[in-house]
C-alpha cells in the first residue's frame, strides 16, 4: 500500500513519527520511575548514547549526536558524574577536550534500557509481520543517517 492510500496520508507521516516518540516518552517516564531509576526521562538520550559507543566519547561530539548546547551538557554531565553514573576526564594533550564515558555504575541500567526499549518496540510493532518490522528498521536507518 502506497503511504498515499494509507490512513496517515502524506501530511500526517511526521505526526504519527512525533506521537510515536511522545508515547515512547511517556512509556520510557513509567518506566523509570517504576524501576527507581535516577535518569531523568529528559536525559535518557545520554545514557543511550553512551550505551550504544561502549567507550568514552569526545564531549564536543556528544553534544553534536545529542544535539544539545555544550553549556546545557555541561551542566547534564555534571549532575550524573556527581551521582558517579558517568565520568568525565580531560585529554592528557589538551585539557580543553573532556571526554565522557559510562561508570560501572551506569552500566547497571544498560540492562534496564534494553528491556524498556525492546518492550516499546514491540509494543509499537505488535501490528507487523516480521518482514515490516525488518522494512521499518531498514528504512528508519535510512532515514536518520540523512541527518548525521
Amino acid at each position: 500500500m502506497d503511504i498515499k492510500d494509507s490512513v496517515i496520508g502524506e501530511a500526517c507521516a511526521l505526526g504519527i513519527i512525533r506521537h510515536i516518540s511522545e508515547e515512547f516518552g511517556d512509556y520510557l517516564g513509567k518506566e523509570l520511575r517504576r524501576r527507581k531509576m535516577p535518569i531523568q526521562v529528559k536525559h535518557a538520550g545520554l545514557f543511550m548514547i553512551l550505551f550504544s559507543k561502549g567507550e568514552k566519547i569526545e564531549f564536543k561530539e556528544l553534544a553534536r549526536i545529542w544535539r544539545k548546547s555544550k553549556s546545557t551538557l555541561c551542566d547534564i554531565t555534571s549532575k550524573y558524574a556527581d551521582e558517579k553514573l558517568i565520568k568525565k576526564t580531560n585529554c592528557c594533550s589538551d585539557k580543553r577536550n573532556v571526554y565522557v564515558e559510562i561508570t560501572e555504575e551506569g552500566l547497571k541500567y544498560k540492562k534496564d534500557f534494553n528491556e524498556i526499549s525492546e518492550a516499546f518496540l514491540k509494543k509499537a510493532t505488535s501490528n507487523l509481520s516480521d518482514q515490516q518490522v525488518e522494512d521499518l528498521k531498514f528504512i528508519l536507518d535510512k532515514m536518520i543517517k540523512a541527518f548525521i
